[in-house]
């Protein structure tokens, strides 16, 4: 049956040695190259992504690091902005009240110079009121009084101003 279909036994047996020859040294010099070659691969590609994987996760670290970096460098921020606020509102209110101070201080002597002042001119008025009251008394005295009660009248009148007297009755 074998002849009736074109099959030569020797050829058969022939060919299948060669194709067991060709597959040995197949698997001996080329398959076993390439699979060590797959394989090396394949682990250099796995070492690269758990290599990618840990930088992934340092990179999240970094971030989650400079974060919480920011963050308190906001919170830092906001820290000094609340103290200069609160230190501009201390100054302020000091100034209005040193001014303030100042205000009533420059008040106060305005008054007093005002009184002063007053206090002088009554003081003008007196001693002009008097020194006429003194003269206009002088001319009526003085034609009335011989010149001895003169004298001791003005000698009177100089021991009361030297005893504190002023000179008013």
């Amino acid at each position: 049956m074998a002849a009736q279909l074109g099959i030569d036994w020797v050829r058969l047996v022939l060919q299948i040695v060669n194709f067991l020859i060709l597959l040995f040294l197949l698997q001996r010099l080329l398959f076993k190259p390439i699979l060590r070659l797959m394989d090396n691969r394949a682990t250099k590609i796995r070492e690269s992504i758990d290599e990618a994987h840990r930088m992934q996760k340092l990179a999240d670290e970094i971030r989650e690091m400079n974060e919480k970096e920011r963050d308190a460098a906001k919170r830092e921020a906001n820290e000094i902005l609340d103290n200069a606020r609160r230190m501009a509102e201390q100054y302020a209110a000091s100034e209005r009240e040193r001014t303030a101070n100042e205000l009533e201080l420059f008040k106060q002597r305005t008054m007093d110079d005002i009184e002063l002042e007053r206090q002088r001119a009554v003081a003008d008025v007196r001693r002009v009121a008097v020194d006429l009251a003194i003269l206009a008394a002088g001319k009526v005295i003085e034609q009335q009084l011989n010149p001895a009660d003169h004298v001791k009248l003005v000698e009177q009148f100089l021991a009361e101003a030297q005893t504190g007297g002023d000179g008013q009755r």
